[in-house]
């Protein structure tokens, strides 16, 4: 017996998704910091559309890595993307630090959010290795909230440099 529908679907919808999303050029620094002052400073729409489009393979390669956690690929990619608008929304390009940088924690933050928000311990098992991973994302979480809390009170960069302590 052959593959399901769904999932024929499903892979041909991921390989047509792929195949769009690599579509949109990768982004040098320059191009990146210029998308990034037009964006705060005008609310130029196309600027923010180039610099997301720039960064959707990445955030789609940093969404599959959390497969396995209870979500649908589907689900964590869309996560992923919530991750990157928030981080186009708040990045202040004055900070000194790349907007990838930036968009990458937002992007993990937002997928990890998720899965704890829909998952629990007893949804994933009782095996030791779910139970430590259970605790660790839980960890991670908080770090994720310190970093928030404290890159609202002090600003981005130096909310970085202590988070890239803490790891």
């Amino acid at each position: 017996m052959g593959p399901s529908r769904s999932s024929v679907d499903t892979d041909g919808n991921r390989l047509r998704h792929t195949s769009e999303i690599s579509k949109f050029p990768v982004l040098g620094a320059v191009a990146e910091q210029v998308l990034c002052q037009r964006w705060r400073d005008h609310h130029d729409i196309s600027a923010a559309h180039r610099l997301t489009g720039g960064y959707l393979c990445l955030v789609a390669r940093i969404a599959m890595g959390y497969r396995g956690y209870g979500l649908a690929s589907e689900e964590l990619i869309g996560e992923a993307y919530v991750g990157l608008m928030h981080a186009v929304c708040q990045f202040d390009p004055d900070r000194g630090v790349s907007f990838a940088t930036y968009a990458i924690w937002w992007v993990h933050a937002t997928i990890l959010e998720r899965i704890l928000r829909d998952r629990s311990p007893v949804k994933m098992g009782t095996t030791v290795s779910r139970e430590e991973l259970f605790v660790s994302l839980r960890s991670m979480h908080g770090h994720l909230r310190e970093f928030r809390d404290f890159t609202r009170r002090h600003g981005n960069d130096k909310g970085l440099r202590n988070c890239r302590a803490h790891l």
